[in-house]
């Protein structure tokens, strides 16, 4: 407290009550010696008082309000700081009613109470009160006041009246930045791109303005929007060129977000580490930027990153977060990621609810997902969905179409993705009679138009039950060309099936619909290697190289103590390579005891036999699942998640290991989830 013998009536410190308000409760400790001082009606000395308590987000405009009662004559600057207060605060219908009171009482008001007033319209989203004090404005005789102009321009925006705001703007010969700046930023609001920088480019020529860092966020946002990384480079080049870069953080995220966006990742990192400063939107573009690009083991290491330098994340960064993992498989992240939005009390909305679902799901469990599920009182259709995919790719179609029963007695709706998740189920399980019944009841009773992932599912249901000729004629009658992958699709089955004539003839076909494919390429490959065409198959591959094409390698992860291993066939880049080397050996011999033969038709190169069994051994997920034996407790469940789908061998291999070594194996690839355990599979080998 400020001791009151420093304080005389004739002489009373200014400055020094103003770095004492810092605090209702020290202006309470002012206000009591000013009424004490008989010092109350002094308007220069209140003023301090109001201009905390009204205006600071730590004051108390109700506060503010009893104190400016007990005022004899406040002065406009007291009347402009309460209508200030109420325009932006909880009730600014109370800014208007300060603004009647003060021009009743005789005080003009300035170039300074309007602009607070039209705040206070935009706010209550009332265009007829807006109207009504834009005429007052006029008959004050602000009709060429820039500021009170500004605030009229914004507030028709606000109201989407954005050609009553042009209207003015254009009548307007006297344009400031800040006028520039609200229409460029109308424009990008209404999604009206073009028009943005068209303004921009009348105000880059117009005399006595220049553009500010504000000019330059708002056409970052509009080139985010669209994609168009040659302008977002250029204002990038610009805004270091008119050195608004070392001041503005907020311009710095701009662009970072709009490299992100425009999926500039490279230059993206290049501004996120140059920052000087970065706050939480930095560390959430970035993270949300990595993730959008399929980055996800980037993005985990940033996250860690943000971890470490002590950044509290919100829900945001939490729910990309839960992607990233259920993305990677990655359990013990997701489970920390949990503990997070638990810890920093994270409001549990029902996007929320729904990643968490989606992570427990894509993370191999399903009974933390439909423990969470239980849980949720809010659920859309999102959250259904995710379940219910969830399990279709745990191959529990009974449980997804349970809990489709479940949903309708819920009332909620489905849409065309609960569909495709229902449809997949039945794939998974070989349900073909259910799978038709569903995918017709999409259009009959659903009134949902089927899309070409709907007819994709049911190609790939017909094709896994042998069903070649059934899947051809349903893709002859469908009312869409087929596209390339449910041609893909039909191609494996014939090569599955001995179907190879067919095969290679719609492999050809579906070449020339899409030639830069890769997939396509190694499909006809895998084809002729199949039934021991070796020429044929390395023609094909030669066609590739000579395209310049090259094929996704297979990849594995392995989550240990919250980080994520990952390997590629072959891989000697892991610092354990020799123990993992030594533990495939391991692996290898144990099975062979307990009667496994390796498969090596799976090996489509023609070399000898012992070569071919070398080459399977080295797989990605048989390294992985020989990191997982040696880095946990024995009994514990080993996790794998694999980019490609798994094959014929691996899945015969990783039972045999699961039984010999009496782990359970949990692989995830990319076309469903294995459970192993014991030397059988949850998929009953339909996969």
């Amino acid at each position: 407290m400020i001791p009151s013998s420093q304080w005389v009536k004739h002489n009373f410190p200014v400055d020094l009550l103003q770095r004492h308000c810092t605090s209702v409760k020290n202006c309470k400790q002012a206000h009591a010696l000013l009424l004490r001082l008989d010092l109350l009606h002094n308007n220069l000395l209140t003023s301090k008082l109001f201009s905390f308590l009204a205006l600071s987000p730590s004051g108390d405009i109700k506060y503010a309000g009893q104190l400016f009662g007990q005022l004899r004559s406040p002065d406009s600057f007291i009347w402009n700081t309460i209508i200030r207060g109420h325009a932006r605060g909880p009730k600014p219908s109370n800014a208007l009613s300060f603004f009647r009171q003060m021009v009743a009482a005789g005080v003009p008001a300035d170039h300074h109470s309007f602009p607070f007033v039209m705040t206070a319209c935009a706010r209550l989203q009332s265009p007829e009160m807006g109207m009504r004090y834009h005429a007052e404005a006029l008959k004050f005789g602000f009709d060429s006041d820039v500021f009170v102009m500004n605030s009229l321009i914004q507030m028709y925006a606000c109201f989407g009246l954005f050609q009553d705001a042009r209207k003015l703007f254009e009548e307007n010969p006297l344009r400031d930045v800040v006028m520039w700046n609200i229409m460029i930023r109308g424009f990008v609001k209404k999604g009206e791109f073009e028009e943005a920088f068209a303004c921009f480019e009348d105000m880059f020529h117009s005399p006595n303005v220049s553009p500010d860092s504000v000019t330059m966020i708002s056409l970052l946002s509009a080139c985010s929007q669209v994609g168009d990384l040659a302008r977002g480079r250029w204002l990038h080049s610009y805004s270091k060129e008119l050195g608004f870069l070392n001041v503005n953080v907020q311009l710095r995220n701009s662009i970072l977000d709009m490299y992100c966006k425009c999926r500039d990742l490279s230059s993206a990192k290049d501004v996120f580490d140059e920052m000087p400063e970065r706050d939480l939107l930095s560390w959430t573009s970035m993270i949300c930027g990595l993730s959008n690009s399929g980055n996800f083991r980037e993005a985990l290491e940033l996250f860690v990153q943000m971890q470490n330098e002590g950044i509290q994340p919100d829900k945001v960064v939490l729910g990309t977060m839960l992607s990233v993992c259920a993305n990677m498989g990655a359990l013990d992240q997701g489970n920390y990621v949990h503990r997070l939005i638990v810890r920093y009390n994270i409001i549990h909305d029902v996007v929320l609810n729904t990643a968490l679902v989606d992570m427990y799901a894509k993370c191999g469990r399903v009974d933390l997902a439909f423990q969470v599920f239980r849980k949720i009182k809010e659920k859309n259709c999102f959250t259904w969905n995710a379940l219910i995919g969830g399990l279709a790719i745990h191959g529990h179609c009974q449980l997804a179409l349970e809990l489709f029963e479940e949903m309708k007695r819920e009332e909620a709706k489905p849409d065309d993705v609960t569909f495709i998740g229902l449809l997949s189920a039945c794939s998974h399980s070989g349900l073909v009679q259910c799978g038709r019944e569903i995918f017709n009841s999409m259009k009959h009773i659903y009134n949902i138009n089927p899309r070409m992932e709907h007819y994709g599912c049911v190609v790939d249901l017909l094709c896994r039950a042998g069903l070649l000729q059934d899947a051809l004629e349903f893709m002859e009658k469908m009312p869409i060309e087929p596209n390339e992958v449910l041609w893909a699709s039909l191609i494996g089955a014939c090569r599955l099936h001995g179907e190879s004539e067919i095969g290679e003839n719609i492999s050809r076909l579906v070449i020339k619909m899409d030639p830069n494919s890769c997939g396509r390429y190694v499909i006809l490959s895998n084809l002729y290697a199949g039934i021991r065409r070796w020429d044929d198959a390395q023609q094909v591959r030669g066609l590739m190289k000579a395209k310049g094409i090259c094929k996704s390698p297979g990849l594995s992860w392995i989550e240990l103590n919250g980080l994520v291993h990952q390997f590629v066939a072959g891989d000697r880049s892991h610092k354990q390579t020799d123990e993992i080397y030594e533990m495939v050996e391991e692996m290898c011999w144990r099975v062979r005891l307990a009667g496994y033969v390796s498969g090596t038709s799976e090996v489509l190169f023609d070399v000898e036999e012992e070569e071919k069994e070398n080459s399977l051994f080295l797989h990605s997920e048989k390294l992985a699942a020989a990191f997982g034996l040696l880095s946990t407790a024995p009994g514990s469940a080993i996790r794998i998640t694999k980019n490609l789908r798994v094959c014929g061998d691996c899945h015969s291999f990783l039972k045999a290991v699961s039984k010999v070594f009496g782990r359970e194996i949990v692989a995830r690839d990319r076309i469903r989830f294995h459970h192993f355990c014991g030397g059988s599979c949850s998929c009953n080998d339909f996969w």
